[in-house]
């Protein structure tokens, strides 16, 4: 199967190949090296076969398997959510950081939830708070709700409809969102394996990239309690643009942080008390 994925120019031949055999034989690494023969069973090898054809023709593993796994957990996904990405990890790091020494049970707003891997995996990590995840999308919702009882926080987790902020009551601790951020041009240069699986609107953010920080920026100060923290998820060219709009939205102690390929990759601030 590596060999197939590495002369058809797949991006990462032997990952995507382990990933898929793994699923088809339902074995660990470990297991694998140890019964590599079993698969050799006619059932096994038909499956991986099958995704190894699937794989062939352009669509995701994530798509493939129908999960993707983030911060040490599995979520589902379909093509209605966008997969959760490793980079996407940074912005729970710097949620978490932002939350800790809470005397209170903290309460966080992620903008544009789509699995709802951001705010379940904060929940799951700060076992005493509790959040709400906002999409337009109830496709998403759905998802997100379901991989929020997969998951055992469906009873600190609320998911509903709004469009970033319209829906929204209330003040909280953290606000946090992994944004589309792609710029339209940008976005005809896409692989075709993103644009045709992943969801648009979860992909693009306008002429110039930066829509959806606007829209969040313009409301954050209403909805976060006072010393509380907007972190944002950024596209790797935008950390000083995306910062002058939280100058302008007047936070204190901004901060860019880098994931660890050395990227920008988030931007956040804080509520001044």
């Amino acid at each position: 199967m590596t060999e197939q994925f590495r002369k058809a120019g797949v991006s990462f031949p032997e990952e995507d190949a382990l990933e898929l055999v793994l699923a088809a034989t339902g074995m660990n690494r470990t297991e694998i090296a140890l019964e590599g023969p079993s698969l050799l069973e006619p059932e096994v090898a038909n499956t991986a076969a099958v995704y190894a054809s699937r794989r062939l023709s352009g669509e995701p593993v994530d798509s493939i398997l129908g999960w993707r796994e983030f911060y040490g957990r599995r979520f589902k996904v379909t093509k209605d959510v966008l997969s959760p990405r490793a980079d996407t990890e940074l912005l729970i790091r710097c949620g978490l950081k932002a939350l800790a020494g809470k005397k209170t049970a903290p309460t966080c707003l992620d903008l544009g939830t789509g699995s709802g891997a951001v705010l379940i995996s904060i929940l799951s990590e700060c076992t005493n708070a509790a959040g709400v995840g906002v999409d337009i999308s109830e496709e998403a919702l759905s998802i997100a709700r379901e991989n929020a009882s997969d998951l055992e926080v469906s009873n600190r987790a609320e998911f509903i409809r709004s469009e970033w902020y319209e829906a929204v009551v209330g003040r909280y601790d953290l606000i946090l969102s992994n944004p589309p951020y792609i710029t339209d041009a940008a976005m005809e240069e896409l692989e075709a394996e993103v644009v045709q699986f992943d969801p648009d609107i979860s992909l693009r953010g306008g002429p110039d990239g930066l829509e959806a920080y606007r829209a969040i920026l313009s409301g954050a100060g209403r909805y976060l309690k006072s010393g509380g923290y907007l972190w944002v998820e950024i596209g790797y060219d935008q950390a000083e643009t995306v910062q002058d709009l939280f100058v302008q939205s007047n936070f204190a102690d901004i901060e860019i942080r880098k994931d660890l390929s050395g990227q920008t990759r988030c931007v956040g601030g804080k509520k001044p008390s």
